[in-house]
């Protein structure tokens, strides 16, 4: 069985991956349900994810490409377009609204063209500035950058060569880590740090798209390699995080373990898990996730009080204790994305129709 259009089991994934994110921003680091590195899982959760989806696109196009249904740079110029419509909107509108309303609480207000030409992981990684409350962009930073320069490397890569490319995709990402330990640069935030996680879900594409026949047996090396991977990621917790196997592995180990989940989800998991993979509300929050990502950092700090302002002036008085206060901004948050999505989101979403990768008048003469 290999996946094929929607696949509803990976929004499932991508609730659990904001959940761990929001877990490791709303609650004491180290302590009770934020003993292990929620936010690094969840982050890595959605890097191997991207790194799938988007190559499995991509190569899709590139086999259109050599059938003469389509040409690199329109898939090029187009497949930006669709990232854009997906995701620049809310992105632009919550920056702006920080940059306007917030600048205090935010790098934006001295450092505006970071965040609004997608750079603001370099500012972090020079800052180190994580009570930034829009800190979490970095990630969205990455994505962006590594959305100019993929789409060409797999468009032109031969057929016969690209596993080379993800083997050294792969490696990148671990020793690029190397060298930025040995420089004192501990945070990871940069683009070609990432390059591991994003090569471990563009693997998963190759073999869904380019060698499918293989999909049982990669599997079955899946499964070991997710052991090894759980053991040693357990193993590093005893280990102090500014480390060097710690900086080295743990990523690394996280993002095995994410393909692991990702690939059986592609392909539907059966069982208790798949019942639980296959919730509705589940796969309801994984649609959503992009504004819950979004917003997560704005809606304890300013969105609760809002609320509890508009609350007194009906002459209702709201006295919130640690887990009300969590409880509360977590209705806000969810309320917040489901009106971001159907009002904003999915509307512009639907453009893409629009911007379709194949030149469906006629075929190109070779």
């Amino acid at each position: 069985m290999r996946p094929s259009g929607y696949m509803p089991q990976l929004d499932a994934l991508r609730t659990v991956a904001v959940l761990l994110v929001i877990v490791f921003h709303w609650f004491p680091t180290g302590e009770g349900i934020n003993r292990l590195p929620n936010g690094t899982i969840g982050v890595l959760i959605f890097f191997v994810l991207s790194g799938f989806l988007i190559t499995q696109i991509l190569l899709k196009n590139r086999n259109a490409i050599h059938a003469g249904q389509t040409t690199p740079g329109h898939v090029y110029r187009n497949f930006l377009i669709r990232r854009a419509l997906r995701i620049y909107p809310l992105y632009y509108l919550t920056i702006t609204f920080v940059f306007i309303l917030l600048p205090k609480f935010s790098d934006i207000d001295e450092h505006p063209l970071y965040y609004y030409f997608y750079g603001s992981n370099i500012l972090l990684q020079r800052t180190g500035n994580w009570a930034d409350i829009l800190s979490p962009f970095w990630t969205l930073a990455v994505e962006e950058q590594l959305y100019l320069i993929w789409p060409w490397v797999v468009l032109v890569t031969p057929k016969n060569a690209f596993h080379w490319i993800l083997g050294l995709m792969i490696g990148s990402g671990v020793a690029f880590r190397a060298f930025a330990y040995v420089q004192g640069n501990l945070d990871g935030v940069l683009t070609p740090a990432c390059l591991d996680s994003f090569g471990m879900g563009a693997l998963w594409a190759y073999v869904t798209i380019d060698q499918s026949t293989l999909i049982p047996s990669f599997l079955k090396k899946m499964s070991i390699a997710s052991l090894l991977a759980l053991g040693t990621f357990f193993a590093l917790l005893f280990l102090p995080t500014t480390h060097f196997v710690v900086v080295l592995l743990q990523r690394f180990t996280i993002s095995i373990l994410a393909l692991f989940a990702i690939s059986r989800a592609s392909i539907g998991v059966g069982g208790w898990i798949g019942q639980v993979l296959n919730n509705k509300a589940l796969q309801y929050f994984g649609r959503i996730s992009y504004g819950i990502y979004v917003f997560h950092m704005l809606v304890p700090s300013f969105g609760v009080e809002l609320v509890v302002t508009a609350f007194h002036r009906f002459g209702v008085s709201l006295t919130l204790g640690y887990w009300t206060h969590r409880l509360l901004s977590l209705v806000i948050l969810l309320t917040s994305a489901s009106l971001s999505w159907y009002i904003f989101e999915k509307p512009l979403n639907n453009l893409k129709r629009y911007v379709p990768y194949k030149l469906v008048s006629q075929p190109i003469s070779r």
